[in-house]
This record gives C-alpha cells, structure tokens and sequence, in this order.
C-alpha cells in the first residue's frame, strides 16, 4: 500500500517537474534581440591572411591592426572605400595575448611573460617597453593621457601604469581576466571568463558593480573581449555562444549581435572589439580566422 503511495505520488511530480523543466529551459533558450547589423568581413590576401586572431585596435575610421598568433604576426588593415586591404605584417617577438591602442601607437602584450612592445610612428617601428621585471603582462587597454591598464597574471591585480612605465595605480581582480576596457570617463571595466561576468571600477579604482551576463540556454556566457562605446553601451564578446552582448550603462541587456556558426556574418570563437569613429563595431572571430564588422542598430530596424 505505502509502495502504490508512493509511485502514485511521483506520477503526480514527473510530470509537473518536466513541466517547470521545460518552462525554465525555454526561459533559457529565449534569445535577446538582434541589434547589430553585420556589414562585411575579410581575412587578407591569400596565404597571408589571419589565421588566429586574438586581439585587434582601431587606430582611426580607416586603419585597424590585428594581433594574430598564427606565426605571431601584426596585421595592418586600411580602409580604401569600402574595402579593407592588408597594407602591413610586422613580426611579434612572441605570441600576442592583447593589443590596444595608446594614443598614436599599438601596444601588444606577449605571452609566456615576454613583455609588451609598442609600433610607433608613420612606419610603426617595434619598440619593447619597458616594466617593473615583476609584471606578468595580460589583456591591456588605454587609459587617460597615454597611461596604459593592463592585467598582471602574476599579482592578479589591474596595474595603471603612466606613459613613461611608472606604476601609478593597482587595483585587485578575480584570479582569471580575460579583458579589460576603459571607458572616457575613467571608469574600468573587467571580464572575468569563470564567473561570466564584468565588473565596474570608479575613475578612483574602487569597485561599483558586479554585472552577471545571460547565457544561451544551457551554455553559460564566456566573455573574451570587451568595449565601451562613446555613449556609454558596453560591448561583451561571448565566446562561448559565438555572439556579441549590448549592456547599457547599468550593465542591463539591451540585445546582442550575430549568433554562432561559419558563414560571414556569424561567429565561433569572438576574441576582440574595436570601435571605429563612424560607428563601425571590429571583431575578430579566432574560430573562423577572419576579421568582421558590425553596425549598431535598433531591434526591427533594417538597412
């Protein structure tokens, strides 16, 4: 009797367990809108295009470079109407981990500690730079007046440093950051992979907010890259779901761009975000080898 109790009971919560198991999952699976508008994407030209790009920088409307790790490469795309060339491929002393842009040069950070170089000038001559010997160099970002952030996996810590390499400022992280960005005004903002989530420094350092990101159904998001748009938006590269994630300034969603797979316009392994001054959103796509743009548009809007 208590046996036939029993299994009556659970024929009673199968079926109202699948039923919350579906709602929750269908909870999961509803996708946030399409607000970007891919435009085009390029790789080079043949036999010299980028195979694993794992960073890129917008030097102006016309001019990106690309951090490749695939023979440990810079490479140089201008703008010639609406077409973007391969102008320049200069050679990396090691593997890049981040590249940003600091004023008028590039800036790359090298794997397995080997420091951080600069190409500067019309010709972007390699300069190595130089740093306390205890920084381990991680993702990197531009920070006011020439000054540089980037992460030290050795300390765990955001490290300001000036533009002549002082140390001005530290500032404690998770054990794992994938990215860093600074926005205008002063504000940091840092993605921690594991916890998927970015998190809000004041202008003075002191940490204002933990931003949780949505996942794609059952896969969680993974940020790799992320941006801060003149208006304040914060752009999230979710490598994981193969697609990019609009936060306003509160670190709501607002929507995201592409989604995941090989065809131009979609992405697998998302890797890096730049700006460009007319509104143009740069990623690198390190699963498909390629280079694409994005436009920021309202949900429903068309071209």
């Amino acid at each position: 009797m208590i046996r036939a109790k029993l299994f009556g009971a659970l024929l009673v919560l199968i079926p109202v367990s699948l039923a919350l198991g579906a709602t929750s999952l269908g909870a999961q699976r509803m996708g946030l809108p399409q607000v970007m508008l891919f435009e085009q994407s390029w790789r080079g030209i043949e036999g010299k295009e980028t195979r694993w790009p794992v960073a890129v920088a917008a030097a102006a409307k016309s001019e990106i470079a690309v951090a490749d790790a695939h023979g440990s490469r810079l490479l140089v795309f201008r703008r010639e109407g609406v077409s973007w060339t391969l102008a320049k491929i200069l050679s990396l002393p090691g593997a890049p981990v981040s590249l940003a842009r600091v004023e008028k040069r590039y800036v790359v950070a090298l794997r397995n500690g080997m420091g951080v170089v600069a190409f500067e000038g019309p010709d972007l001559l390699q300069r190595k730079l130089s740093f306390p010997k205890d920084i381990v160099p991680g993702p990197l970002a531009a920070g006011p007046g020439g000054s540089l952030y980037l992460y030290d996996y050795g300390s765990r810590r955001v490290i300001m440093l000036s533009a002549s390499g002082t140390v001005e400022r530290r500032i404690d992280a998770g054990p794992w950051v994938s990215a860093i960005a600074s926005a205008p005004g002063g504000d940091l903002f840092v993605a921690e992979p594991v916890a998927a989530t970015v998190k809000k420094y004041g202008s003075g350092g002191g940490l204002e907010a933990t931003w949780s990101l949505p996942g794609l159904g059952p896969v969680p998001a993974w940020p790799s890259a992320v941006a801060v748009t003149p208006g304040g938006e914060v752009l999230v590269a979710d490598r994981h779901n193969g697609r990019l994630l609009v936060l306003d300034a509160t670190g709501r969603p607002l929507g995201q761009g592409s989604r995941r797979g090989f065809d131009p316009g979609l992405l697998r392994f998302p890797s890096g975000i730049a700006l460009l001054p007319d509104g143009g959103i740069v990623v690198t796509d390190e699963g498909n080898g390629r280079v694409e743009l994005f436009r920021r548009i309202q949900p429903g809007q068309g071209r």
